[in-house]
């Protein structure tokens, strides 16, 4: 079976019909960053299934109140108890109750990725070769969900940045997406490690090498609970919050996400909604050199209740190209790739946080190379753009469709099957294949 046909049939054995688990068992539900890349995945052979991914994903949107537009990190569609934590460890179901969502999500967001893979979707749907039944579908479906997208982002803009600073806020390691990166080792520190009893589910699936230590787990669950305690208010949280974080990640892809929403409202006539996003998009862009490390040549994230920079090299700081900001990472990315033969890790080979199996402390993440080849060749670095794809189109040709692989060998790591992972070849790998 050809690799596309391996990626197709993962796609469709992770359908529940209308939202795609990451894998079974390990990820039972439907997550936020997972299901925009998923939906460029079904994108390239089935276009009625990816658009009802994201109709799916937007489903758990909450609306009215202090957090109008929230997009959580889960929707919880179905019963399982294969994961922790749960829809009743978030304690959400008030919140949802009171503004009429009848999908159960956990309580934190994550990288908004939506805005730019709908206007991928949009872009491909366009080109003379679909068909006029696949662009009226399309032009349906992004009229539908681009009012969701734009309260997605006044929501990020109006809880996670106050006083517009133009670098929103994070307040959990797991909005980030790239939960146990090193980055995140300080500000972690002041957070309590929680002490009720809490059973983990990860570990009956993944080799505990592979997975964050309980440290880690102690102080996320705390912040979970925080969060609760709180009653999910964005003020109340950002008052006393003990990790608060100006993710580089978060705000790279926020920024290319407000860039590529700009562009749908023009072309869909919400004009007041495109100056208001460009508004944001200026400021982040005045603000976003404050986080350039001298050190590593490239962005980082900030404490921003310190104002210390967390001056760690991880794949995160490599999306300013994507971002469109004005740093050039091209030498720095030419360097990350002399050091590893497998694409771009996400941590830096040479920091000494740098664990080539464990999770987001090195492991290679296909879709973050992915973004990152995109921003590169927008920047006019297209030798290391193709470079990344070709390494990844190996990665892909030795290990399969895993979660994530290890940078100095190739080996596949974490769940298997993974739906991201085989919708990102589909659309960066296998459709480049054909040109």
């Amino acid at each position: 079976m050809s690799l596309q046909d391996q990626a197709r049939a993962i796609l469709m054995v992770n359908d529940r019909g209308g939202y795609t688990l990451p894998t079974d068992g390990l990820y039972p539900f439907q997550w936020n960053w997972d299901a925009s890349v998923t939906a460029l995945g079904w994108m390239t052979f089935d276009q009625k299934r990816a658009w009802e991914e994201l109709r799916w994903l937007f489903k758990g949107q909450w609306r009215g109140g202090p957090n109008d537009g929230f997009v959580a990190q889960i929707n919880f569609h179905a019963e399982s108890d294969t994961y922790f934590p749960g829809p009743d460890e978030w304690g959400t179901d008030g919140a949802i109750g009171t503004q009429g969502i009848g999908t159960r999500t956990s309580s934190i967001s994550q990288p908004p990725l939506h805005a730019t893979m709908v206007r991928w979707m949009w872009m491909r749907a366009c080109k003379a070769s679909s068909s006029t039944d696949e662009q009226d579908l399309a032009k349906k479906e992004v009229m539908e969900l681009l009012p969701r997208l734009v309260a997605h982002h006044r929501w990020w803009y109006r809880a996670r940045d106050p006083k517009n600073t133009g670098l929103v806020v994070n307040i959990h390691p797991w909005e980030t997406g790239m939960d146990n990166s090193p980055a995140w080792d300080e500000p972690l520190r002041h957070v309590p490690e929680t002490t009720r009893p809490y059973a983990r589910r990860d570990l009956g699936h993944v080799d505990a090498s592979m997975r964050p230590p309980k440290s880690f787990y102690d102080r996320v669950v705390y912040l979970m609970d925080f969060n609760r305690a709180q009653g999910f208010d964005p003020e109340k949280i950002l008052r006393t919050c003990p990790y608060q974080v100006n993710d580089i990640g978060i705000i790279s892809i926020l920024q290319r996400g407000s860039v590529d929403l700009i562009a749908l409202c023009e072309e869909f006539g919400l004009v007041t909604e495109a100056r208001e996003m460009a508004q944001r998009v200026q400021l982040t862009r005045a603000s976003v050199n404050a986080l350039w490390s001298p050190v590593w040549h490239q962005y980082v994230s900030r404490n921003a209740i310190t104002g210390q920079l967390l001056d760690v090299p991880t794949s995160a700081g490599l999306l300013g190209a994507y971002a469109g900001f004005d740093g050039d990472v091209g030498s720095t990315i030419r360097h990350w790739l002399a050091e590893t033969p497998y694409g771009l890790p996400s941590t830096r080979s040479t920091y000494v946080g740098f664990e080539p199996l464990r999770y987001w402390r090195g492991p290679v993440w296909q879709h973050i190379n992915m973004l990152i080849s995109v921003g590169l060749q927008d920047q006019g670095h297209n030798i290391e753009a193709l470079e990344i794809r070709r390494r990844s189109e190996q990665l892909f040709s030795v290990a399969g469709f895993h979660e994530y692989y290890d940078p100095l060998s190739g080996k596949g790591l974490g769940g298997k099957t993974f739906s991201w992972t085989a919708a990102t070849y589909l659309h960066w790998i296998a459709d480049w294949k054909k040109k």
